[in-house]
């Protein structure tokens, strides 16, 4: 990710290079923070859509039941 670059040598100020380190952490440490973030929004999507496909479950086996209720109710001699 580092470009090597031929030519005259740069000069900066120690403290300045100092602070340039600095600066480059704390971007690292966000960058970190929001990859940990999105993990957890990852998680918490895949959880719902758990979630969701359960319930999709039940509302499709009660679907069934009321299907079968409405059979027995509307043609009894069937039925028995």
């Amino acid at each position: 990710m580092r470009e090597q670059r031929t030519g005259a040598p740069v000069f900066v100020k120690v403290d300045e290079y100092k602070e340039i380190l600095d600066v480059l952490d704390m971007v690292k440490s966000k960058v970190r923070e929001i990859k940990d973030t999105l993990s957890s929004i990852n998680s918490l999507r895949n959880e719902e859509d758990a979630e969701l496909q359960a319930w999709n479950t039940a509302i499709s086996e009660i679907e069934k039941k009321i299907e079968s209720i409405d059979q027995v109710m509307f043609e009894p001699e069937q039925a028995w």
